[in-house]
């Protein structure tokens, strides 16, 4: 029963976390869509971009951040963890889920907002070419290494020692 609640635990950490960081980089989306749907020119659009991103960038990171940890709580709550000494208790499996979440959370958000919509965007014509964003593609394979490692090595690492072979 512990194996399947962990992997039950990892893909649930998984689809969350990157569902909160495709939602941390919707800052970009709207100037890419005004352009691409003829709705703005691209100097509108592009005005719109540095607003949300400049300005706004960290309340969508937060706000999606926020999101995931709810999200956490609720699936957490759902499993039967629903006081602090529950918690307590059951501490390494909601960090293992913590640190899967954060890592992968991280890797689709630097990969969505820094290499996907950076390419969509200039592609639709927005002057962020000026941008050097070369960093995001190693960065975000190296986060996504570590959350596979994460993914595959936390429950065996953190598993309880057999008590019966004494």
């Amino acid at each position: 029963m512990k194996a399947v609640q962990s992997n039950s635990d990892r893909k649930v950490a998984f689809a969350v976390s990157a569902l909160g960081g495709l939602l941390a980089g919707l800052c970009c989306v709207p100037p890419i869509l005004m352009v691409s749907l003829g709705l703005a020119s691209v100097t509108v659009a592009n005005n719109w971009g540095n607003l949300l991103y400049g300005d706004y960038k960290w309340h969508f990171r937060l706000t999606a951040l926020v999101l995931v940890a709810i999200a956490m709580t609720f699936y957490f709550r759902s499993q039967g963890v629903c006081t602090l000494d529950q918690a307590r208790r059951q501490r390494h499996r909601i960090l293992n889920f913590g640190v899967l979440a954060l890592l992968t959370f991280h890797a689709v958000y630097i990969f969505w907002n820094y290499v996907v919509l950076h390419a969509w965007g200039i592609a639709a014509g927005l002057p962020w070419a000026q941008w050097d964003e070369s960093w995001a593609i190693p960065v975000s394979a190296v986060l996504s290494a570590v959350a596979a490692l994460a993914y595959w090595l936390l429950p065996r690492l953190t598993r309880p020692p057999d008590r019966t072979s004494s």
